[in-house]
Formats: C-alpha cells, sequence, structure tokens
C-alpha cells in the first residue's frame, strides 16, 4: 500500500512547476522590456501585450466583481473549494456533462500559468489542485488576485485588467465603476464570444448576472446595483497600449534571433534597452505631424537616432499611422539611397590619397557604360554642369557628375570597403552608379556608418539592447560599446568639415539648428521615390526617410531631401534639444581643411539674417515637439533673397 501511494504521489508530482515570485506576477512566456532609465514600457507574451498593475491600482468594484463572478468563496479556502467541487459535481451528475464551475480562481491561474493548452484530464485536474494549494502555501491572497486579475484574458485583444478597461471604456484600471467592472469581469467566462460587439447584447444580460451575484454576495447593495444596471455603458476604445511599436517589435526581434521563440516562452526574459520615452515620443508625433504637409505620394517615413558617444538607439520609428495595419518596420528595412552615400565615395579618395586637401573636380557631363551596352548620363536637379569646382562645394551642392568622377578614380572596390566599415551591412553592388546611391541600405545602417563620421573615425555598432536577464535577475547578456578606430581622423575631419557646408549653405539648409553644428546630407532619388536626410551633431545623429510603400513617384518629382526630410529633421531635433540638455562640444576641426569655396557665403554668418530665422522657427512653438509650419520652405525663400544681395 506504502509503494503504490509513494508511485502514485510520484507521478502526480512530476513535470510539476517550480513555484517564484516572478513567475506569479509574468507567466515565463513574458518578455519584458526596459526602457534605457530602467523603467519597464512593455510586457509581450507571444502575441499578447500587457502590462501589469498593483492590486491598489485596481478599482474596489473592479475587484469584488470578479470575485463574484468567478470565486465568492476565494477569501475562505485554501487554493480549492470543496463546498464548490460538490456542487459542481451534484450538477454535473443532474445536466450529465461536465461543468467549468468547479474551478477556483487560484485554479484558474494555476491553468492559465502552468498548464496552459494541456488536455483536460483527471491526471491534470490533480496536479492542478496540488498546485494550487501549494501556492496559497507561498502567496497571500491579494497577491493572488493581483497576478490573475494581470494575467486573464477579457477578450477583444486585451489581455490583464489594464488593457481590458483601455481597451473597452478608455480608462485605467483605478477608474473603473461597478458597472464597467461587472462587465468586464462577466466577460472572463468566454471572452471571445461576450467580448465581441457582435455579443453585446448578451454581455449586457452577464453583467446584471454579475451585479445580483455581488448583491446576494454582500458585496454591494441593492440599490447600488440597480443604479449600476441602469447606467449606459460608454464604450470608447482607448490608444494602442502597445507603446512605441516599431522600437518594441525590433528588440522581440533581436531576442528572436538570439533565443528562439522557443527560449523567449521559455525563460521569461527581462529585455534592458537604449530607448529614450521623450525622444521616441518626440520622433513618432514629429514624423506624423510633418508628413501631412509633405506633397501628395510621400506618405510613409521612418527615423532612427544614435547617440554619438556610446553608439546607443535611442529612437526608432518604422512608419507613420496605425502600426497594426502595417506592421512593416521601414526603419531597419532598405531603401535606395541616392545621394547620402556620396560621403563614403568622398572619404574613400580623401582616405587614400586620390584627392588632396586642394584638389578641384570636374563637374562636367560623363558617360557611364551599362551592362546593356547604353551609357547612362548623370545630370543633376538644376540641370546644369558648373565645370572645375572644390570638393567643399561638390560636397555641398551633391554634384553627380562630380560624384561619378571621384568614385571611378578611387575605386568602387574600395568605396564598398568604406561603407562597410563605416556601418553599412546591407549588400552593395560594385557598379559605378553606387556613388549616385543606386544602392539600398536602411536608416539604421545610415545613422550608424554617419555616427562614425561624427566620432571622427571611430565605429560602434548600434546598440538596442544593454543587457538581458532572466526572469531569476540572471545576467544572459550584456552589450557594452565596443569602439574601434576605422578610418584615419584627419580625412573623417575633412570630410565633416565638409557635411557642415551641407547645412551651412547647401542641399541641406533646412537642417541648420541655432546654436549647434550640425553636418549631414540629403538624398533624392530618381522622381523622389525615396526622400532622405541623414545629419549629425557632434552627440546625436539621426537618419530621416520618407517615401511610399509602393515605390511609386511622389507627385511632380518634387520632394526632396533637402526640402522635406531636412525640415523633418530639423523639427525633431529643436524638439530633442528642448527636452534634452545639449553637451558643449564641437567637431574635431581638420589640421588641413578642404579648399574654401570663395564665392559662397552662409547665411547663418549675418545676424540680420540669423534673427530673421529664429522668428520664424518660433512662429507657432509653443512648446517642445512643435513647430512652423512651411518653416523649411521659408529657409530656402530667404537662402534664395540672400544670395541675390552677395
Amino acid at each position: 500500500m506504502t509503494v503504490t501511494g509513494i508511485w502514485i504521489w510520484q507521478r502526480l508530482t512530476a513535470g510539476l512547476p517550480n513555484l517564484a515570485m516572478p513567475e506569479l506576477y509574468g507567466p515565463s512566456a513574458g518578455v519584458y522590456i526596459f526602457d534605457r532609465y530602467d523603467h519597464l514600457i512593455s510586457v509581450v507574451s507571444g502575441d499578447e501585450n500587457r502590462l501589469p498593475v498593483k492590486l491598489k491600482d485596481v478599482s474596489l468594484p473592479m475587484r469584488q466583481a470578479i470575485v463574484a463572478a468567478e470565486d465568492h468563496r476565494f477569501y475562505h479556502h485554501h487554493g480549492v473549494d470543496p463546498v464548490g467541487m460538490m456542487r459542481a459535481l451534484v450538477a454535473d451528475a443532474r445536466s450529465g456533462r461536465a461543468l467549468e464551475g468547479a474551478s477556483t480562481l487560484t485554479q484558474q491561474l494555476v491553468k492559465n500559468l502552468y498548464f496552459k493548452g494541456e488536455g483536460r484530464t483527471p491526471l491534470r485536474k490533480l496536479k492542478e489542485i496540488i498546485v494550487a494549494w501549494d501556492l496559497e502555501s507561498h502567496y497571500s491572497k491579494d497577491e493572488i488576485l493581483e497576478a490573475y486579475l494581470n494575467q486573464v484574458y477579457f477578450g477583444n485583444g486585451a489581455y490583464g485588467i489594464d488593457r481590458a478597461a483601455s481597451r473597452y471604456f478608455d480608462k485605467k484600471a483605478s477608474q473603473l465603476d461597478l458597472a464597467e467592472a461587472a462587465f468586464l469581469a462577466g466577460l472572463v467566462r468566454a471572452p471571445s464570444e461576450l467580448g465581441s460587439p457582435a455579443n453585446r447584447q448578451a454581455a449586457v444580460r452577464r453583467q446584471r448576472y454579475i451585479l445580483d451575484r455581488m448583491v446576494d454576495y454582500g458585496l454591494t447593495s441593492r440599490d447600488k446595483a440597480e443604479l449600476a444596471a441602469a447606467q449606459p455603458l460608454a464604450f470608447k476604445e482607448g490608444a494602442s497600449p502597445f507603446k512605441y511599436p516599431y522600437y518594441v517589435s525590433y528588440v522581440m526581434e533581436l531576442l528572436g534571433d538570439m533565443y528562439g521563440q522557443s527560449g523567449l516562452r521559455a525563460q521569461g526574459l527581462r529585455a534592458y534597452t537604449n530607448l529614450d520615452p521623450a525622444a521616441q515620443e518626440l520622433a513618432e508625433r514629429t514624423l506624423a505631424r510633418d508628413l501631412r504637409r509633405a506633397p501628395p505620394g510621400l506618405n510613409q517615413a521612418a527615423l532612427v537616432s544614435i547617440s554619438v558617444p556610446d553608439g546607443a538607439v535611442i529612437s526608432m520609428v518604422g512608419g507613420v499611422g496605425d502600426f497594426w495595419k502595417h506592421q512593416f518596420n521601414r526603419a531597419t528595412s532598405p531603401h535606395t539611397v541616392g545621394s547620402t552615400f556620396k560621403p563614403f565615395v568622398y572619404l574613400t579618395a580623401l582616405e587614400y590619397g586620390t584627392l588632396s586637401q586642394d584638389s578641384l573636380v570636374d563637374d562636367s557631363p560623363v558617360s557611364i557604360p551599362q551592362a546593356d551596352g547604353s551609357d547612362y548620363s548623370p545630370r543633376d536637379y538644376d540641370g546644369q554642369f558648373l565645370g572645375p569646382i572644390s570638393i567643399r562645394k561638390a560636397i555641398a551642392l551633391s554634384r553627380n557628375a562630380a560624384a561619378v568622377r571621384v568614385a571611378r578614380a578611387a575605386g568602387i572596390g574600395r568605396i564598398v570597403q568604406t561603407a562597410q566599415a563605416a556601418g553599412v551591412t546591407s549588400p552593395l553592388d560594385y557598379n559605378l552608379s553606387l556613388a549616385l546611391g543606386s544602392c539600398a541600405i536602411s536608416p539604421l545602417d545610415m545613422a550608424s556608418a554617419f555616427s562614425t563620421f561624427a566620432r571622427g573615425g571611430v565605429a560602434i555598432r548600434p546598440r538596442v539592447l544593454r543587457k538581458v536577464e532572466n526572469w531569476r535577475g540572471d545576467t544572459l547578456a550584456t552589450f557594452q560599446p565596443a569602439p574601434r578606430r576605422v578610418f584615419d581622423a584627419e580625412p573623417v575631419a575633412e570630410l565633416v568639415d565638409a557635411m557642415q557646408d551641407v547645412v551651412k549653405f547647401g542641399t541641406g539648409f533646412s537642417a541648420r539648428l541655432p546654436g549647434r553644428p550640425v553636418a549631414g546630407k540629403t538624398g533624392t532619388t530618381d522622381q523622389a521615390r525615396d526622400v532622405w536626410f541623414v545629419g549629425f551633431t557632434p552627440d546625436l545623429v539621426t537618419a530621416v526617410w520618407g517615401g511610399n510603400d509602393e515605390d511609386c513617384p511622389v507627385a511632380g518629382g518634387t520632394a526632396t531631401g533637402g526640402g522635406v526630410m531636412a525640415g523633418i529633421w530639423h523639427d525633431y531635433m529643436i524638439a530633442y534639444y528642448c527636452t534634452h540638455a545639449a553637451p558643449p562640444g564641437a567637431f574635431v576641426p581638420p589640421a588641413h581643411p578642404l579648399m574654401p569655396e570663395s564665392d559662397f557665403r552662409a547665411v547663418p554668418d549675418h545676424p540680420i539674417m540669423d534673427a530673421i530665422e529664429r522668428f520664424f522657427d518660433g512662429l507657432g512653438s509653443p512648446g517642445p515637439g512643435t513647430s512652423s509650419p512651411g518653416r523649411g520652405m521659408m529657409h530656402r525663400v530667404l537662402h534664395r533673397i540672400w544670395s541675390w544681395f552677395q
């Protein structure tokens, strides 16, 4: 008899989960994601998204309603309710079928946490009882109720009470009144069915039933219940609870690559990221607002910001609009880069001695033989050729023919090596059209590569993650910046010095910032299918791309990187420096600057024009994250007017 009992006990306890508080508060399937300040921003569990709340942050009517709906003897049993089990057995015998009324709230939690997906067998039921009893021996009733409210599914994609309150009533869990609480509690029995708007009448009937039970169990008065039953429910879905969806989804992609999907679910990971919530919100808001003023056809955009000192990716926006309708991440996907690729061409020529500081480059017609036997003759936006010009002017005005000649002299193979050393990971074709950006590169890669320029030739791989832990707090991986010099400092300083002219009086004029040194490069592809601006200050690099998902021309080809995207870049950076300290600093000047261009004078050098620009920058800018409409156009008008007087 003893041997048989031991065998039965071993069979029952085999494979039982090891209870621990992190498992109670967040199932092992959950991945907890933290920002750069160690604040929890999201909990992702497979396709679920939930954000746990403390029991004290759930309204009293909600706590009472869920107890009345699911287990009114919750505070009077030890995980298993013999009275309830006997009542259920009688009901089963009378109906001739199994009913679900026997499970306590604790047993339901145990099933969802540890036995989800397992068949309903007598052995599983016995294991569930053992674990429920064990759970109540380790944790208080309030701790168990808190975990249940955060775990349970309320239908309509709402996991946990925080998401349910937002999804149905656009409220916080602490704001739920008696009528709303009874409605939500009633959904738990059949969430997929009752949570559907098509079954709203059945859900309301269930609400009335819960209110009656609350009166029967002494959890509310008859008068309050009748008032709640008569109260019209104001259904209003709140904003998507999935905060920073593009950044979070990329974090999940990285973790999936590291641990596999099964590993994510098995380890209950804690991912500590470099996301800066303030910068991320500014980026999302700026893209959504400014893109509404873009030419027809330019209806999508992406933005990536990287901290220059440590390579931290502080913000990433992969698109505008409803994330759930188009989850394609344009920030990590390649787009044709156009002229934003030219800095790699000129850096290669400077580093290998193909060009020197006082070299002139030839901006005159040139033909490029194509594979089909035809010739390609690049032209510029203005349709003109300027003849021999300085490197500085060629970069500032983004002259195509000059870049092709420099690329031919420097060697495409070397240019590819330069781009890859800087941080480009996308495949690059070995042909002369590469000089004009015929390749496709992601905004993340472009921001990474330009951050190498900002550091004077020191590369740091972009860092989305800082640290990964399991639910026990054991560190699984850390991600420290690993700086490595990939270019000599002097050629990079020469290039950055010229790239500042792009912003001072070149194609990126709309990106200038008052009181901050800015370097960057614009890019506009054929018929404005892709428009770019990648710019940086001594502390932050930001890449902005615009276009559309159909790869269609923008109306009339009127959009340019220097007009639309440089303007968006400016608006975001102005707002960023309103909410973040601007550390003092400047770009390291070259020992031998590139030959100056005597026929250009930068508008910023004149105090009157500076004052006018500050005035227009301030219009319509009551606070961080706002800017004046048409500011980029006004900059270009001022620049043109000023040039008439030079």
